[in-house]
């Protein structure tokens, strides 16, 4: 193979080179088995057969060694494989130029023959990615200013890609986001709440002679705009045991996830005795610690670790401390049969019986005691919280 071009002398001062001379252009597809035929010489090159010698001229660029020949044959073959998408897009151009010199008696005639690459469609379109995520933010007051970037797909090809949106039942996202073809966008239609739905599965779809898709996940991000709750919340909190621990769950849920939805307790009125567990919100009651108060109600605050705002709500249970005393009703015109009291009224101004209330903390009567009655026995019986008397409600 001749190293030099013809424009610089050869050694030998019996060469002369002469002008060069251009042949016409022929193209061949990419991708042709190594050895193929590209064009039979004799056809290009008059008197061919009949010179000294004849070769191809070395490229400048290795990148561009692609073509040998055959001399038996007299025929330009491919030497090794020729990829467009490697050849043309790297050097900006479709066309690969081949010098063949030829050496007859004197003279050395060099012919530059172009060669167009074709391009096939032999490379299938590709996303890089196959998902992309887009947080957006839960009841954004500014959705319609907001848009998201997609994925773009790629063909070594260079062929024209059009897109298609699709949720994952193949509906159309219609009135929930719009999609924005020729700039690959996604605009939201609408604020999203996330506890009415936190994600939403979409598909983007690349078409060309081969179409590609790609997931789209949309994930609505928690905003803190839901304070905790208390469910029933006058909760009862029954004691009635003195010689162990006794708990009680306070039952309170947050909407939100993550630490927008994560509880803290705390007890606003401490009461001696009680305690809150400031994770779980357990409450237990230790009668060795317990003194005895007024109070009856457990006030708890429960706040959650939302940001930037911690939102909060206050639950509020009832103490009722049952081992505290005994209650007794005497009657002289009463008997009892097990759980059942029956009453002879002689007269509808007398008292039916008389409560009496045994403190067991001081052992001793209770005549100051706070007494509840029960509503739905106001509806037939009064109560005289002086002296602890029962009548007939002769009003109802």
């Amino acid at each position: 193979m001749f190293i030099i071009l013809c424009i610089i002398s050869f050694s030998l001062s019996s060469y002369h080179c002469q002008t060069i001379k251009h042949l016409n252009e022929i193209s061949i597809e990419e991708e042709l088995p190594i050895n193929s035929m590209v064009t039979s010489l004799t056809d290009k090159i008059p008197n061919l057969d009949q010179s000294n010698e004849y070769d191809l001229v070395t490229p400048l660029s290795t990148d561009l060694d692609l073509f040998s020949i055959n001399h038996s044959q007299h025929t330009l073959i491919i030497k090794t494989r020729i990829d467009y998408e490697t050849i043309c897009l790297k050097t900006h151009h479709c066309i690969v130029s081949v010098s063949i010199a030829v050496s007859n008696e004197d003279t050395i005639d060099v012919y530059i023959l172009p060669i167009r690459i074709i391009n096939k469609n032999d490379n299938l379109i590709r996303f890089l990615v196959n998902r992309t995520i887009i947080e957006i933010e839960e009841n954004d007051e500014n959705w319609f200013q907001k848009t998201y970037s997609l994925p773009k797909a790629y063909d070594d090809d260079s062929d024209s890609i059009t897109y298609s949106i699709y949720l994952q039942n193949w509906n159309r996202p219609d009135g929930l986001f719009e999609f924005d073809e020729k700039n690959l966008l996604l605009k939201p239609l609408k604020k999203f709440d996330r506890e009415e739905q936190n994600i939403y599965l979409l598909r983007l779809i690349a078409h060309n002679q081969n179409d590609v898709s790609t997931d789209i996940i949309i994930v609505i991000k928690d905003l803190n705009d839901n304070i905790p709750i208390c469910h029933h919340n006058q909760a009862l909190f029954l004691i009635s045991n003195i010689s162990s621990i006794s708990k009680f769950q306070l039952n309170a849920t947050d909407y939100d996830e993550g630490d927008n939805g994560t509880l803290e307790y705390s007890l606003m009125n401490s009461l001696v005795g009680f305690s809150i567990d400031r994770f779980n919100g357990d409450i237990k009651f230790d009668y060795t610690k317990w003194i005895r108060s007024n109070q009856s109600i457990l006030i708890i605050n429960v706040t959650d670790h939302g940001k930037p705002f911690r939102l909060s709500t206050k639950c509020s249970i009832e103490i009722q401390l049952t081992f505290l005393y005994d209650i007794d009703f005497k009657s002289n015109i009463s008997s009892i049969n097990r759980t059942e009291v029956t009453i002879d009224v002689e007269s509808v101004d007398l008292a039916l019986g008389l409560f009496t209330i045994y403190d067991k903390q001081y052992n001793n009567s209770c005549h100051d005691c706070l007494i509840h009655i029960n509503t739905s026995v106001n509806d037939i019986f009064s109560f005289n919280y002086l002296t602890y008397e029962l009548y007939l409600n002769l009003n109802s």
